[in-house]
């Protein structure tokens, strides 16, 4: 979780920013614009996008290929700061001067990638540790508990290269959830797997998130199906559709 006390504790000040937002809503992006440099010409990834994200709540966002899908998750964590607008969590703009988005965005956000990016040279609980803000004996049973409730019990040892791409991506949603995060941003989970294995995918991410939101980007609506609010990404801009 988003603990204020453990960034003061190595010396990081935390500015107080005040907006407009309901008690359940705890990330919030206000209007933002995101633009890169292609060359001479200037590219708008994102084009004055607003969302708000409230606790526990599952967030599907559909789009093609090339629409700010990803751009949207870089800018909710922080990863890559709008050009205009501004991201908030819990009333706080992550994108302003001197707030600690590295250490935030490891303890409070969890991230799913479509291409795993797991140690080839690690086992399946050292990948899931990784990403732990800690690595001690509580991480390591919370890995193991994890690893067995995904399925992946007798398989601990076992490197990725030993692995079937559905249980890959098992091993990434244990990492992304291993710290309890506030938040978990999934891009494109099931890309890599077929229909047979893409929904029990997201049927074991969903029920192994606990208390945490989730934001889940894809090109099929299928593995959406069960969001509370869903929106279309469409050439950088958000459309809500439910």
């Amino acid at each position: 979780m988003f603990d204020r006390d453990s960034c003061a504790a190595q010396g990081v000040a935390m500015p107080v920013i005040e907006t407009e937002q309901s008690s359940d809503v705890f990330l919030r992006a206000d209007s933002i614009t995101l633009t890169y440099q292609d060359g001479r010409n200037l590219v708008y990834a994102l084009r004055e996008v607003s969302l708000d994200i409230g606790d526990g709540e599952f967030v599907g966002i559909l789009g093609p290929s090339g629409s700010g899908k990803t751009s949207l998750l870089y800018a909710l964590s922080g990863i890559r700061l709008p050009a205009t607008g501004s991201v908030y969590l819990n009333g706080e703009a992550i994108n302003s001067p001197g707030f600690p988005r590295e250490a935030v965005r490891r303890r409070s956000f969890g991230f799913i990638f479509q291409q795993y990016f797991l140690i080839n040279y690690l086992n399946v609980l050292q990948n899931i540790v990784v990403g732990a803000v800690r690595e001690n004996a509580e991480s390591k049973a919370r890995a193991r508990e994890l690893a067995a409730g995904l399925g992946l019990s007798g398989m601990e040892h076992r490197k990725p290269y030993e692995l079937s791409a559905g249980q890959r991506q098992r091993v990434a949603i244990a990492r992304a959830v291993i710290n309890e995060p506030l938040i978990v941003l999934a891009d494109e989970p099931t890309a890599n797997l077929d229909h047979a294995t893409g929904a029990p995918v997201m049927q074991l991410l969903t029920e192994n998130l606990g208390q945490s939101a989730l934001v889940v980007v894809s090109h099929d609506e299928t593995v959406l199906e069960g969001a509370d609010s869903l929106y279309r990404m469409w050439d950088g801009e958000l459309t809500r559709l439910r």
